[in-house]
Parts: structure tokens; C-alpha cells; sequence
């Protein structure tokens, strides 16, 4: 009793304060890594030009400055540099760029200095001090905190623990165990009474049993050694007792046999399942077919049947084993096995493995898979001679000498005809009496067209990444060389050295070292012409200034998107020292861009039937099977799906003109939803409309029927091509969605005007459009009426907004490992939300494009929404969009339906627990809508 009592309060309790120390370590530890990673990703964006290190830093501060956690949510870190100076703390705001050097705590710890000590010694580590109690200033209380170092920017950052929490959770344990050790004691006490009653009779009924038991293993032990099948016991998958019939069989003795787990009995060259099924500690009741590991590294193919028995109180397993193997059979098999394996599609043989070995059996399809018309031609080959690579054949060869199989092995080897092939091959070791004399059974299958395909989609990769991605390569693989010329120079001067410039352009300096501006080719004939200047003049008249400056590791797309806000077509290119190295010219991306193409644009413009186009889809499906698999980010693939899809669309159209005539009026094809979003995966059927120019009254009949037979045989291709028909039929067929101009207009009206629930629903759709084929001028019209109707109807935002907060967003239940839980998650329910929210916005402040990610881009930008909500929203996109592609190629590759359902326990933990996040965050993004639009529910 007292020794319980001690247990406790010596052992139990300092024991679980120490865990509970160990576990607040832990978690500080961990949550400064989080916030770590928050200074790492802006470091990264100052590595990549996209911020300078001020910028970086201030964003970098303003993340952490507001960042808590804790029961009161009143737990922060902190940042101080290496001298060390504060950076910034949340609740100490004196302290605040301040040097920390003389800082003590009320013992006199100079903590500061000391947490630079640490970081600078070990990168990382503990202190110990005293500080203040959260925010409360007055109340000073002992505190464990853990820094880290961020070496990038020379900063130590830190968040620590309240000592005070754990004595609090000890005192209460303590309480709680004296209670329970009073109660513990009586209960004690009455079970010792009762247990000294029962010993005497309990010991004397136990030598019983154990005499009883001993004659009944005596009677067992002859049983099972009389018996002609083997036999094993297994406990906890471990074999406990065996008969000398399983030692005849596998060459074990029993004592070796209770050494070994029943696994390492069960030869590796059964399938998984059965593998797995023996690995458990208990096997399930039934029978199997399976091959016995021999001690000599041979096979036996024995059934084994299970069943399960109480011994000692405790479930074993007893395993009946019987040798249904024919020993020595070398020879051709029974007729009847030939007969089966013969009408299968994989090759079958059994032959000698050693450098002159031959084929000693082979079905009909190895014969004809090898190239030979008859068993006895290929008997008469080596077999190892077959195959193209000499160090194949000793590879093979010892591996089967060491491990007595052979799993997959793909091979090429050379046909009777002198042809390639590629074949996967598994072999067993069934006959092996020395080190020359070894017999196989083997099966090979041809898959000489799978890695042909996957060498073609290797190569597909591979061009698409060395020219398709030219957006994101860096600006300087663009760059050309520029001359400069002093700015007092003549506009004559200009124009000879122009003449003689590969770069089109020309630098004016001051001094030969000072950039005043810069001179183009156009700048020289519109300036010149407009201001009416002669030759003598001096070139800084007609200059552009201030020069426009670009990183030479900025990516190609930042630098377009520059290159657009600014209209500038010449930028000019620094390195890190800020040295120019030359100038970039916009029309070389272009006509690069331009020049390469996808590789499927030039087979769809070759297309002369619909069967073509189809044919050319199901190439394309294929093609972004590996894409996907390669890791290429989600925006870079929806781009070459909608590059795809636009091709085929234009060509479709040309067609459809071709049969019907040419149009009588002017009009417009755009696609809406996700096409017009250009979001398109592997699971998009159509969105489509048609717009026409209005035409008189007297010609409304004709024009229209010819538009709506014009959308039919459209929608119709499409839907022939592989892009199937919208099950809400808004497509270009119906009649509704093919119109005139003042139709579509007076749609986006009606929608804005009373927005209900319908209205609002078509606005999910109709909003997002994208013109396709035709002039701009239409759908320029429709962004013209929306803007205006936006700013007389600004109840329809607020409609939309609150749709946005009302949908339901899809989440994880909380139990997410239980075996009753859902498994699956909706990918496309669970980015309408963040769909929502980029249109919302976009329709609030004019921005006209239909991307998701750009619009969100736009909204950063212009500082309409801050910089970090955007860079989470567009990481949970694109993390969703990733997830929706891989799971459409899981499905596509197994030739199941595709779907937007994703069985999430298949996902590794780390990729369950980031989609958890995800899915919760976007919560987040509807409360900062709701909050901005004012939405009360």
C-alpha cells in the first residue's frame, strides 16, 4: 500500500510534469518552425526579385507581429537581430527597435543577449527567465522560451511557455491523486483479505492442472508426429510448436522453426495479399495456395489451411500444411495445363538459366512473342542469348541465385526477326542442385507499346518543358546586347548606329556612364514626324525617360505583365550588382512563343473531320497523364488544357462555316464556367453561348436561324470530339443562349436587377465568360453594361456576396481515421467558394478577366485585398486544383469514371493534414466577404 502511495507521488506525478514540460518544448518548438517558414517564403520571394529585402522584411514583420495562439490567445513571438536590437514584439511596443544588450530580468539574466548566445552556438535552443505574465506588465513570472536563428536575414525568433501552466495542471493532478489513492487503499485492503482466502485452495488446483496438462502434450505430441500433413502452431505470428513432417518439407529443424516468424516462412513470391494475410498475428480461418520458403532457398507449393483455437487462454493459430507440389518435374507439364496457358495472352515457359541454357517448355504465345513459328525452332536458342544487354545476363542470373526469383524484370531482347522488344518477365527458381544447374518457371508479357508510350511522353515532357513553358523561364535567356550613345548626340548619328543595332534600340548617356533614356525604332519615326524635327537635332528630344528596369532573374511572365501595365516594349535588363547587361524586347517572347506552339496546335489545324478532332482529344488526354505526374503546377496545365481547347474550338467553327455558309453578320463564340475561367480539367463538359450583331427586323428570322443551326453543329462536334453536352443545356444549341447583342444585354440586366436565386445562379455561370472565336467588340460591350449595371444595381453585390458567405464549404470530419467517417471530399464543391469570392470582388472593382488566379493577381495589386489573404486564398487553389488533376489521372489510369470525388484516405498523412487546413481556411475567405460587404445572417 505505502509502496503504491510512493509510486505515485516519487515516480508517477514528477514523471507526468515532466511530460508535460517535454510536451510544452515540443510545441513552442514546433510553432517557431511555423512561423520560421512565414520569414522563409518572403526571403524566397527577395531571392526571386519579386520584393526587395525591405519589403520582404516589413511583410515578413507585419505576419508575425500578429500571429497568437494559446488558451487566451495571448501567446506571440518575437524578433531581434544578432546585436541583439528588437525587431519586433507584439505586447512590448517600447521595445521596439531598441538594444537589448543591458536588458535583464528581475535576477539579472541579460535574456536577449543570451538567446543570441544560444542561436549562435547551436542555431537553436532553450532559456529560461523571468518576464512578464502575456500582457500584463506588473505581473512577473518565470518563462521557458525557444529560439531559432533565420540566417537569411540575420534574425532570432522565439515564443515561449509559462512555467506557471504546468505547476497549475500538477497542483490538480495532485489533488485528484490523493483522492484516488484513499480509494485505491480501501479497495486494497479488502481485496488482500479476500485473496489470502483463495490462495491455499487456488495453488492446490493448479498442481492439478499442470499434471493434467503434462499427460495431455504427451498425448498431443504422438498424435501430431503420426500425422502425414505438416502442422504448425502459431502465436502472435511467431511458430511455437511444429511437426517433423513441416521440417521434412522445408529443411528446418524444429528448433530453427520457433525461431522464425510464420512471415519469414512464406515465400516472397506470393502475391501481397497472401503476404500480408501471413504477416498479421493472427491468420484468418480458411484455405490458401501458397509457396513455402525451403531452408536451401528452393519453393514448395503447399496448401495451408487455417483455423483458430483458445490456448491458455489466449487465440492461436493452428496451420495444417500439404505438399501439393510434383518434386523433380522438369519435363513438359500435363496436357490439360498446356491446353489452359496456351489461350492466354502471356508467355509461359520453363527453361535452364546458365550461359547455354535452352527454352525446356513454352506456350504458344512466348513462341510467338519471340518471333518463332514452332516450339522446336526456339528450343535450340540460348535463352540468356535473347537479350540485348550482356550485363542483363549475369544481373539475372544472380539475382536468382541469391533471392530464387525474379519479379517484373522489364527486358529488351532481340526476336528471331531482329526486332526490339520489351517484355516484363517474372521467374521462380524451382530446380537448383549447384550453381550451373538452375531451373525456372517464368511468364512474360509484351509491353513493347507501354514503353514506347512512355517514351514518347517523356519527349512530349521534355520539349513542353524546354519550350512550352516559356513564361516561367527567366528574362535572362532573352536578353540581347545594347549600344549606347551620348544623348547630346545628333538624330542623325542615332539613326547610322541604329542601322548597325541587332537590338532595335539604343541607350543615351550622359558622360558616357549616366542612363537619361532610351531610343527605339518606332521612338525615331513617329518623334521625329510628329515634332516635326531635321537630322541635326539633338537625340534626348525624342528619348523615352525615365528606362524602365528589370531583374535579369525576373520570369518572363512578370516581365509581359510589366511590359502590359506599362505599354513599354524594350526593358532594360540588370544584374544583381545592379550593372546593365542588355535589354529585353517583348516581340523576342512573342516570337518565340508563337514559333514553338503545343504540340498538338499544328495536328488540330490538319484536322478536315470530326473523327480527326476526336482523335486528337484522345491524344491530348494521354499526353497530360505525365504532365500531371511531373509536377507541373496546376496554372501551367489548365493553360495548355484551354490552349488545346481553344485551337479545337476555332477549327471546329471553320468547319461548321464550311457546311453552312459564311455568316451573315459579325459574331462572337465565348465559353462560360470553367472554360471561360480557362480552369479546365480532364472532367469539363461544355459552357458555350453565341452572340451576333442586331440586325434590322426584316432580317432577325433568317440571321437567326442560321446562327442557331450554326450553334447545333458546333455544340454537336464538340460533343463528338470528347467534350460532352452540358446536362443543363447552356450550350450554343439552345436557342436561348444563341442571340443578338441586345439580348445578351438585356440578360445581364434582368440578372442584376432582381437578383434572385435563379439569377444568381446563372450569374455563377454567365459571369465567368471568355471570348473564344470573333471580334472583342461583343463581349467588350458586356463588360461595358456590367460595370454600368454594377454601380445602378449595387444590391446585386450584395446578393452575390452573401450567396459567396451561404455556400457550404466542404471540410474533413473531425475523426478522419474512424473506420464510420466519410473517405471523400468533393475537389470542385470545395474551390466554388474560392471562385466566388475572385468574382465577387472582380465584379466590385471592373477587373474584366475571367482567371481565377488573375483576378486574385488584379486584387493584389491594386491593394484592393491584402497581399497575405490573397497568397493564402491562391495556395489553397492551387493545392485543390493539383489534388482534382491527380485524382481525374488515378481514375482515367484505372479506367474508371472520372470524377470530382476524391477518396482522401488514400493520400499520404502529410497531404490529409494540409487539406484539412485548406478546407478549413476557406471559411475565413467568406468571413472577410461578409465582413467587407456587410452581409448579416
Amino acid at each position: 500500500m505505502l509502496l503504491f502511495i510512493l509510486t505515485i507521488f516519487l515516480i508517477l506525478i514528477p514523471r507526468y510534469q515532466q511530460n508535460i514540460m517535454d510536451g510544452k518544448r515540443e510545441m513552442i518548438m514546433e510553432l517557431t518552425n511555423a512561423a520560421l517558414s512565414i520569414l522563409s517564403k518572403y526571403e524566397t520571394d527577395e531571392r526571386e526579385g519579386i520584393l526587395d529585402r525591405e519589403e520582404a522584411q516589413q511583410t515578413a514583420i507585419s505576419r508575425i507581429q500578429y500571429l497568437r495562439y494559446g488558451d487566451e490567445n495571448k501567446d506571440y513571438f518575437w524578433i531581434t537581430d544578432l546585436h541583439p536590437t528588437m525587431v519586433v514584439h507584439p505586447f512590448r511596443n517600447d521595445l521596439n527597435g531598441q538594444d537589448l544588450s543591458n536588458l535583464t530580468d528581475p535576477h539579472g539574466k541579460k535574456l536577449f543577449v543570451e538567446f543570441v548566445e544560444v542561436v549562435k552556438k547551436s542555431q537553436e535552443g532553450y532559456v529560461d527567465y523571468m518576464w512578464q505574465w502575456k500582457d500584463d506588465s506588473l505581473h512577473i513570472v518565470p518563462k521557458l522560451s525557444y529560439v531559432k536563428i533565420f540566417k537569411p536575414w540575420g534574425w532570432v525568433i522565439g515564443t515561449g511557455v509559462y512555467i506557471e501552466d504546468v505547476k497549475k495542471e500538477i497542483s490538480a493532478l495532485t489533488a485528484s491523486m490523493v483522492r484516488i489513492s484513499i480509494g485505491i487503499s480501501i479497495a486494497l485492503a479488502a481485496l488482500l483479505f479476500y485473496l489470502s482466502n483463495q490462495s491455499i485452495t487456488s495453488e492446490r488446483k493448479r498442481i492439478e492442472a499442470e499434471t493434467e496438462l503434462h499427460k495431455s502434450r504427451e498425448k498431443f505430441r504422438t498424435l501430431v508426429e503420426a500425422a502425414t500433413e505438416g502442422l504448425l502452431m502459431v502465436n502472435d505470428g511467431k511458430i511455437s510448436f511444429s511437426n517433423s513432417v513441416i521440417s521434412k518439407m522445408t529443411g528446418y529443424s524444429s528448433d530453427e522453426l520457433t525461431r522464425l516468424s510464420l512471415r519469414q516462412l512464406i515465400s516472397k513470391t506470393n502475391n501481397t495479399d497472401l503476404i500480408d494475410a501471413f504477416s498479421e498475428e493472427t491468420v484468418k480461418e480458411g484455405k490458401y495456395e501458397l509457396n513455402l520458403a525451403r531452408k536451401n532457398g528452393g519453393l514448395l507449393e503447399v496448401l495451408v489451411t487455417s483455423s483458430k483455437t483458445e490456448f491458455y487462454g489466449k487465440t492461436v493459430n493452428i496451420i495444417i500444411v500439404k505438399d501439393i507440389s510434383v518434386e523433380g518435374n522438369n519435363s513438359i507439364p500435363s496436357v490439360e495445363y498446356q491446353k489452359l496457358i496456351s489461350t492466354l495472352e502471356i508467355g509461359f515457359f520453363k527453361a535452364a538459366i546458365h550461359s547455354k541454357g535452352n527454352f525446356i517448355y513454352a506456350n504458344q504465345t512466348a513462341i510467338r512473342m519471340l518471333g518463332y513459328d514452332t516450339f522446336e525452332e526456339l528450343a535450340s536458342v540460348p535463352v540468356l542469348g535473347l537479350l540485348s544487354d550482356p550485363e542483363e545476363r549475369i544481373n539475372i542470373r544472380n539475382q536468382l541465385l541469391e533471392h530464387g526469383f525474379l519479379k517484373n524484370k522489364i527486358l529488351r531482347i532481340h526476336t528471331q526477326k531482329g526486332a526490339a522488344l520489351f517484355v516484363s518477365v517474372s521467374m521462380v527458381v524451382v530446380h537448383k542442385e549447384n550453381h550451373d544447374d538452375l531451373i525456372c518457371d517464368g511468364i512474360m508479357e509484351d509491353i513493347t507499346n507501354q514503353e514506347n508510350q512512355r517514351t514518347r511522353y517523356e519527349h512530349l515532357i521534355a520539349g513542353l518543358q524546354a519550350q512550352h513553358l516559356i513564361w516561367h523561364r527567366q528574362v535572362s535567356e532573352f536578353v540581347r546586347p545594347v549600344g549606347a550613345i551620348d544623348a547630346d548626340s545628333t538624330i542623325s548619328d542615332v539613326l547610322r548606329k541604329l542601322s548597325k543595332s541587332n537590338a532595335g534600340c539604343l541607350l543615351l548617356t550622359k558622360n558616357g556612364k549616366d542612363l537619361l533614356g532610351i531610343l527605339t525604332n518606332t521612338d525615331v519615326q513617329k518623334r521625329i514626324y510628329e515634332l516635326e524635327l531635321s537630322l541635326d537635332n539633338p537625340a534626348y528630344l525624342i528619348m523615352s525617360s525615365p528606362v524602365q528596369y528589370i531583374a535579369e532573374t525576373m520570369h518572363v511572365v512578370d516581365a509581359l505583365r510589366l511590359s502590359g501595365s506599362k505599354n513599354i516594349h524594350h526593358l532594360v535588363v540588370r544584374n544583381s550588382a545592379r550593372e546593365i547587361v542588355g535589354i529585353l524586347r517583348i516581340d523576342d517572347i512573342y516570337s518565340e512563343a508563337i514559333g514553338s506552339g503545343y504540340p498538338f496546335d499544328a495536328e488540330i489545324w490538319k484536322a478536315e473531320t470530326p473523327d480527326d478532332l476526336q482523335k486528337s482529344y484522345l491524344n491530348f488526354r494521354h499526353f497530360i497523364h505525365p504532365l500531371v505526374k511531373s509536377e507541373v503546377s496546376a496554372k501551367i496545365i489548365t493553360r495548355i488544357t484551354t490552349s488545346f481547347s481553344d485551337a479545337l474550338i476555332h477549327q471546329i467553327i471553320k468547319m461548321a462555316i464550311d457546311q453552312v455558309g459564311p455568316p451573315p453578320v459579325d459574331f462572337s463564340f465565348i465559353c462560360l464556367g470553367s472554360e471561360g475561367r480557362e480552369e479546365e480539367t480532364l472532367l469539363t463538359d461544355q459552357d458555350n453561348a453565341l452572340i451576333y450583331e442586331d440586325v434590322l427586323p426584316v432580317n432577325e428570322k433568317e440571321v437567326k436561324a442560321y446562327f442557331n443551326t450554326l450553334g447545333e453543329i458546333i455544340c454537336n462536334h464538340l460533343n463528338h470530339a470528347g467534350y460532352s453536352f452540358c446536362p443543363g443545356n447552356i450550350m450554343a444549341k439552345n436557342p436561348k443562349w444563341c442571340g443578338p447583342l441586345s439580348l445578351w444585354e438585356h440578360y445581364f440586366t434582368s440578372w442584376m436587377a432582381l437578383p434572385e436565386q435563379q439569377q444568381l445562379l446563372d450569374a455563377s455561370i454567365f459571369f465567368d465568360f471568355r471570348k473564344v472565336y470573333g471580334p472583342d467588340v461583343f463581349t467588350e460591350k458586356l463588360h461595358q453594361r456590367i460595370a454600368a449595371n454594377t454601380r445602378e444595381y449595387p444590391l446585386f453585390l450584395y446578393h452575390l456576396a452573401n450567396n459567396t458567405v451561404q455556400t457550404k464549404a466542404e471540410h474533413l470530419p473531425a475523426g478522419i481515421l474512424a473506420e464510420k467517417s466519410a473517405d471523400s471530399v468533393d475537389l470542385k464543391n470545395a474551390l466554388i467558394p474560392i471562385t466566388m469570392f475572385a468574382r465577387t470582388y472582380a465584379l466590385q472593382n471592373d477587373i474584366r478577366c475571367s482567371n481565377t488566379i488573375d483576378r486574385l493577381t488584379a486584387l493584389k495589386t491594386q491593394r484592393l485585398v491584402s497581399e497575405a489573404t490573397i497568397d493564402d486564398i491562391v495556395y489553397s487553389y492551387n493545392f485543390l486544383m493539383k489534388l482534382r488533376f491527380r485524382n481525374q489521372v488515378s481514375l482515367s489510369e484505372k479506367n474508371l469514371p472520372l470524377t470530382n470525388q476524391l477518396h482522401y484516405k488514400t493520400l499520404p498523412e502529410q497531404e490529409i493534414y494540409l487539406l484539412k487546413k485548406v478546407l478549413s481556411s476557406i471559411r475565413d475567405y467568406q468571413n472577410k466577404i461578409k465582413s467587407d460587404f456587410k452581409i448579416t445572417i
